[in-house]
């Protein structure tokens, strides 16, 4: 059996503008219109031309994303092109529902009540056909200088997450403190580095999944991130001391000739 590698070619791109066009294309957010899904959320997949999502806009705004990842039992993980993600824009608020394939009987609306631009709550539904929404888990934000909290309750679960900045606007740390029954269960500690100079082309991607809305908090772009999960004592594990767990992540991304991040760019594949 043959194997296929992929060798990414990041093209120059070059436009001509004028100065005013410039100040203007500095001021506004990108709008990326494709992107592969192993440089935006799934780090693990393996570099394929065809598996990219697309996405489109309205009047400044996200309208549509095209295209969902699936972990599937005995398979493992597949690509879909052409699932549905909409986004509608009532007062105030912004509607997000992730359809799915056309034999499944439930799909997620996500619901964000907005000030200033920036979420307050949100509330994440199950749709099944023949009932009425039921609402799955909700959010509470909450904004300080250098500093975003969101609570999150699910059940008997509960989630205190943490986002700090720097005076450039850049996200450095990330702490989740998870609590079971009242009781503190879990700490999640990630910090961030190695950031680029580049313009975020998550901006208007974020509200769409959590990895999007981490990547999409910075000005700029980080390129290294190291997370420590640790398990605290408590009388369901027995007081147990555990060892903590470690991820590590890098981006090597590919960017234009004005220095832009390249989400989508031309895949060469050699057999």
């Amino acid at each position: 059996m043959k194997k296929l590698f992929y060798v990414v070619l990041a093209l120059g791109l070059f436009s001509c503008s004028t100065n005013d066009d410039v100040v203007e294309n500095t001021k506004a957010d990108l709008e990326p219109d494709k992107g592969y899904i192993f440089e935006m959320d799934r780090r693990s997949a393996m570099p394929s031309p065809e598996k990219y999502y697309r996405f489109t806009y309205e009047n400044g705004h996200l309208k549509s994303m095209l295209g969902r990842s699936y972990s599937l039992l005995n398979v493992g993980e597949h690509f879909y092109p052409d699932v549905l993600t909409k986004l509608t824009y009532p007062h105030n608020k912004v509607q997000i529902d992730f359809f799915e394939m056309e034999d499944s009987s439930v799909y997620i609306t996500a619901s964000y009540s907005m000030e200033n631009n920036m979420p307050v709550k949100a509330e994440f539904y199950e749709n099944y056909k023949g009932y009425p929404p039921y609402l799955v888990t909700s959010k509470t934000y909450s904004y300080e200088k250098h500093k975003i909290k969101i609570y999150q309750k699910r059940g008997g679960i509960e989630y205190y997450t943490t986002y700090l900045f720097d005076d450039k606007n850049n996200l450095v740390k990330s702490e989740i403190l998870q609590k079971a029954g009242g009781i503190d269960e879990k700490i999640t500690t990630t910090t961030y580095s190695d950031f680029d100079n580049a313009k975020n082309p998550f901006k208007k991607l974020y509200l769409v999944n959590e990895d999007f809305y981490e990547k999409g908090l910075s000005a700029n772009n980080f390129r290294a991130k190291k997370t420590t999960s640790q398990y605290l004592p408590t009388p369901a594990n027995g007081n147990m001391t555990y060892p903590p767990g470690y991820a590590n992540s890098e981006w090597t991304y590919n960017y234009d000739s004005n220095g832009q991040v390249l989400l989508y760019f031309p895949l060469k594949k050699i057999e």
